[in-house]
């Protein structure tokens, strides 16, 4: 009987291990848990280059027909 009962405890566990395993994805540590209303608490914006810049503007310039 004893014998049974952990054959039957023994599939749960290794499935609720397995659940575990895979749950640690890569992506998902170092990742911000709480948060602060109103504050980004991402990582900073890189800087635009100023050719990048300007062909922005030159497309902006260009959609609002000016």
């Amino acid at each position: 009987m004893l014998h049974s009962v952990r054959k039957f405890l023994l599939l749960p566990s290794l499935m609720v291990l397995s659940l575990g395993l895979v749950a640690c994805d890569p992506e998902e540590q170092d990742r911000i848990l709480q948060y602060e209303k109103g504050t980004y608490l991402g990582q900073p914006d890189e800087e635009l280059s100023p050719d990048t810049v300007d062909r922005l503007r030159n497309r902006a310039r260009l959609q609002r027909g000016i």
